[in-house]
């Protein structure tokens, strides 16, 4: 008992010098770049020649897409799963009233700030035009990215979409939520050329695959307060230096309150999504430093809500890989099947297929503090859940034999020992049949759960942190 207790006692010593240690090193860092702002003054963010473009769950898709879609030598495709996030939209209803606020805002900069005379003038010019029947709706440059994909997979599989739309060739499900449903109806018509007879089907609230509303504490895509993580972050010195830096831009004697920074920073993030090649008033305040903080605050948010560090966080991708494990499955025994499954919801639905495939997962837990430490993190939101992020799998019937591939925003996901790309299915089905075929643990009954495990969720990840920390 006496050495458990020393055991302990050490553990949460140690504990208690990574975070101090963590948090004095990050007020260096912020003090430092602090200092070097005021040394050598700011860019002017209208002329800079790369804007920054990552902007977590808000970051555009075109920014972080890739090219990997294609078709083996001596190989047929046979079927096309895919899940795919509805395209860029307008903020909530509550959000767009609140971004009105900065015409407010913009009044306050003084002679005293130290943005160029065209970033100030370009702050000053802002004004916004949303309304509140814009409340979510797919913006026009989410129409363009879920077209776009779609004509891309046209036109990499042609034995799959030049069939002809029947309920049996091709299997549609989507959100009840409207941009879900305009993503799918777009994706629908540039794939077939005509628009659909009728209403695409939509997710009953008793489908694990996809309805997991059941298993989110909050349904407002923007609501994410109360994560602890998150909040200590947000409270922590990186934070507040983004906030000093962003007052001392605009001129201001006392520094802006973070809910007022956030709101620049919506309009910095909507605005480069909605269009691409701009440059957006309000970016003009941050450094692309306050942006990599600013984006580690998205990471941390979802990472706790909806990754791994959730403890039903890659449970509740089950059901929906055991969708895609089974269908596979049927190709590969010579079943018949659709041709094509297409899902469209939103980030919960793609982030559950992403954990559950164990895509992005850090040896080291997300915490607030340890930035700097996970700079290079594989869990970085801006890649994995941008606006129209996808995971797309496609089975293959090939010469030597069957093979699939798995994709993430049309990156080529390795598997298997050898981490290749296009790979020979029997070790795929292999590595997730354990996980998927268990009917007792593959499904959403231990979201009746989800509050309780959620609060006990933070002690066990840093008790694992703090022995990871001991060992190494």
């Amino acid at each position: 008992m006496l050495v458990t207790g020393r055991v302990l006692a050490v553990s949460l010593l140690f504990s208690a010098m990574a975070a101090s240690t963590a948090a004095l090193t990050d007020w260096q860092h912020a003090s430092s770049s602090l200092r070097q702002q005021m040394d050598y003054g700011r860019m002017c963010y209208r002329t800079v020649q790369n804007p920054y473009m990552y902007f977590g769950t808000k970051t555009t898709y075109g920014a972080v897409a890739g090219n990997d879609l294609q078709t083996p030598p001596d190989c047929r495709p046979m079927q096309v799963w895919l899940v795919s996030r509805h395209g860029t939209r307008y903020p909530s209803r509550k959000k767009i009233e609140e971004l009105k606020k900065l015409n407010e805002l913009k009044t306050m900069i003084t002679a005293e700030s130290t943005m160029c005379p065209e970033d100030i003038v370009a702050i000053k010019n802002w004004n916004t035009n949303l309304t509140k029947d814009d409340h979510y709706m797919l913006q026009r440059q989410g129409v363009e990215e879920l077209k776009s994909l779609a004509v891309r997979l046209k036109r990499q599989f042609p034995q799959i979409f030049n069939n002809p739309y029947t309920e049996a060739n091709f299997k549609f499900l989507t959100s009840h939520k409207q941009r879900a449903k305009d993503s799918a109806t777009v994706f629908y018509q540039s794939v077939f050329n005509q628009n659909p007879e009728n209403e695409l089907p939509i997710v009953k609230t008793s489908d694990d695959r996809f309805y997991l509303y059941k298993c989110k504490q909050v349904e407002d895509d923007d609501d994410t307060k109360g994560l602890g993580e998150v909040k200590k972050f947000e409270d922590g010195p990186l934070v507040r230096s983004v906030v000093s830096r962003v007052s001392m831009a605009m001129g201001l004697k006392q520094n802006l309150s973070y809910e007022n920074v956030s709101l620049m920073l919506e309009s910095c993030m909507y605005e480069k999504a909605w269009y691409i090649q701009s440059r957006p008033a309000w970016c003009a305040v941050f450094t692309q430093n306050d942006f990599e903080i600013l984006e580690y605050v998205d990471d941390l948010k979802h990472y706790y809500g909806n990754g791994y560090g959730n403890p039903i966080g890659e449970s509740m991708g089950c059901p929906i890989v055991k969708d895609l494990i089974d269908n596979f499955k049927n190709i590969s025994r010579g079943k018949q099947g659709p041709l094509g499954i297409f899902y469209f919801g939103h980030s919960l639905n793609v982030l559950s297929v992403v954990a559950r495939l164990g895509i992005g997962k850090d040896n080291t837990p997300l915490l607030s503090t340890n930035f700097e430490q996970m700079k290079t993190r594989k869990w970085r939101t801006s890649f994995i859940d941008p606006f129209a992020s996808n995971v797309i799998a496609v089975f293959y019937k090939c010469m030597d034999g069957n093979k699939a591939m798995i994709l993430l925003n049309e990156h080529g996901i390795p598997m298997g020992k050898d981490e290749c790309r296009t790979c020979p299915w029997e070790p795929i089905e292999a590595q997730f049949n354990a996980i998927t075929s268990n009917n007792q643990t593959c499904n959403l009954n231990m979201c009746k759960n989800c509050a309780a495990l959620s609060s006990f969720n933070l002690v066990i990840v840093i008790f694992a942190y703090v022995i990871h920390l001991l060992y190494i």
